[in-house]
């Protein structure tokens, strides 16, 4: 009779490897979904916290200049509050992010910035870079967020105490609401080349 062959040892496990982490992720998205929710209302408590304290600061400036005191350039300027030099500066980035938008969407693509000395790009090495200007842009478009949300926080704030009869807000709430527009306006316009920027990534394997 044939020997019984011995039974074979299975084969061993392969170890699995953790997933490579997205490298255009930010802190904030590593976060759980409350800690985002709970910092994003922080962020609106603090803009709107920024509204009071500044329409307050504003009416004390003025008193101040009404007694007959000297302000110095930085309280001058609060005491004054929102002028057409400042209110065309939200609308002025949004102009040229929409052409960023539109060179990006309607244009040929375009290498990352900072070409290697001496050499030509690899295939890595552009990817890498691409993926770093990404992540640039997410971080400017976080401050341009967060810009305009404290500037439209401030608006709504003057626009509501313009409703009491105040009549500091209302000498200065149509500039305010323009200049909060003006960054909401430019918010929008990064965000839609973000979305586009990625779109391109994804296209070409770099995310």
């Amino acid at each position: 009779m044939p020997r019984s062959q011995p039974p074979r040892a299975p084969p061993p496990r392969r170890r699995r490897e953790p997933l490579p982490s997205n490298p255009t992720t930010s802190p904030l998205d590593r976060l759980p979904p409350r800690a985002q929710l709970a910092l994003v209302l922080l962020v609106a408590l603090l803009s709107g916290g920024w509204g009071v304290g500044m329409l307050v600061l504003q009416h004390r400036l003025l008193e101040m200049e009404a007694d007959g005191r000297a302000l110095g350039g930085v309280a001058g300027f609060f005491a004054d509050g929102s002028s057409w030099a400042t209110a065309w500066i939200g609308w002025a980035a949004a102009f040229f992010f929409l052409l960023s938008v539109l060179r990006l969407v309607r244009g040929r693509p375009e290498p990352p910035a900072g070409k290697p000395s001496g050499k030509d790009w690899t295939v890595a090495e552009m990817r890498s870079a691409l993926r770093r200007e990404f992540r640039i842009v997410r971080v400017g478009l976080a401050l341009v967020d967060v810009l305009a949300m404290f500037d439209a926080a401030r608006a709504a704030v003057y626009a509501i105490a313009t409703a009491t009869g105040d009549d500091v807000a209302r000498a200065d709430v149509v500039v305010v609401g323009i200049e909060a527009g003006g960054l909401l306006c430019a918010a929008a316009v990064l965000t839609w080349w973000m979305l586009a920027f990625r779109r391109q990534l994804e296209t070409w394997g770099a995310l």
